[in-house]
């Protein structure tokens, strides 16, 4: 399978790399920066990062990722100015806050440096305050949250049960993605009538566990949980565990992959993963990135890669991709 999944790969590669033969032939390496509210320590950005690295290694381009997991979307406006001062052919980056980051594109238009937003839209896009950047590689997150919360109903009314209430939850406070995922799960709610409560945790699974654990004992009725990433979804399996829940017993479902996921969705934990493909976002915004810079190329639209789901019926095929470094 992974023999075929390989050869897709390069044919996908091959498409894009049609004009790229004079590559090899600039005067000077291109560089091309990555400016993100997350790093590798996250397991998510890992896969994020190596689509960046495999696109640099095709084009034989000096490319950065400049980001910090702890810190998030606060940093960026320095890391903004390190990759500004770099003087770099193109700039990728996520708009978790897009007032932190404003002047750094603004900056970036005037130098006539070519910027994309990958992984988190901008949610002005469309609007007069729009950050001016070119266009979107990414899932559309509201997307997402809508499948899940689908998803969560569709299995109790087969199952032959209610949902009472739901919980969001969201990590990373003001991060517009997430809160675009919550968004979409209350869409669904409200539609259905069924209350749905928002709770902020953080990226420490000990003690998002414990606030899940407190909001669970106010308010026994509750028996859908929304997680919106590898880590959250760590906590809530320290609660699972900790509380005694047995599979089922609980509507969960989360954001991203990770083997720990991966496991929770075999042992009937979770019912399935919303699947941004996130190699697809480091690979493709660095390959339009050069394909903007060196030709002014450029997409008729943004870029969805996703929301796609992992369950079940397909995590088996999806773990073999995960250690191949593509999922």
């Amino acid at each position: 399978m992974l023999k075929r999944i390989a050869f897709v790969c390069l044919l996908v590669a091959g498409v894009l790399m049609v004009t790229m033969g004079v590559a090899g032939a600039q005067d000077a390496q291109l560089k091309f920066k990555m400016v993100a509210h997350g790093d590798s320590t996250n397991p998510f950005w890992i896969v994020v990062i190596k689509g960046m690295e495999d696109a640099c290694t095709l084009l034989d381009a000096d490319c950065q990722w400049l980001g910090d997991d702890k810190l998030g979307s606060p940093a960026m406006a320095g890391f903004w100015e390190d990759a500004l001062n770099a003087e770099p052919d193109g700039i990728g980056t996520t708009v978790a806050d897009p007032e932190v980051i404003r002047s750094g594109v603004d900056k970036a238009k005037e130098l006539g440096i070519p910027v994309i937003a990958f992984n988190t839209a901008d949610p002005n896009a469309g609007k007069d305050n729009a950050l001016d950047i070119l266009f979107y590689i990414g899932a559309s997150e509201f997307r997402g949250g809508v499948a899940n919360a689908n998803r969560v109903f569709a299995q109790a009314a087969a199952d032959g049960k209610t949902i009472s209430k739901g919980v969001c939850t969201i990590q990373e406070q003001g991060h517009s993605g997430l809160e675009a995922r919550c968004a979409g799960v209350r869409s669904v709610f409200e539609e259905q009538g069924v209350t749905l409560d928002v709770i902020n945790i953080s990226q420490d699974p000990q003690a998002s566990a414990g606030v899940i654990k407190d909001y669970f004992t106010a308010n026994p009725d509750a028996n859908a949980i929304f997680m919106l990433g590898p880590l959250p979804s760590s906590a809530l399996n320290l609660y699972i565990k900790d509380a005694g829940i047995e599979p089922g017993a609980l509507y969960a479902t989360t954001h991203d992959t990770g083997s720990e996921i991966f496991q929770m969705i075999k042992d009937g934990f979770l019912l399935q993963a919303i699947d941004q493909q996130p190699y697809l976002q480091g690979y493709e915004t660095i390959q339009w990135l050069y394909l903007n810079s060196q030709y002014k190329l450029a997409p008729g639209g943004d870029i969805f890669t996703g929301p796609g789901v992992i369950d079940q019926s397909n995590v088996d095929a999806i773990i073999e991709l995960t250690a191949a470094g593509y999922r």
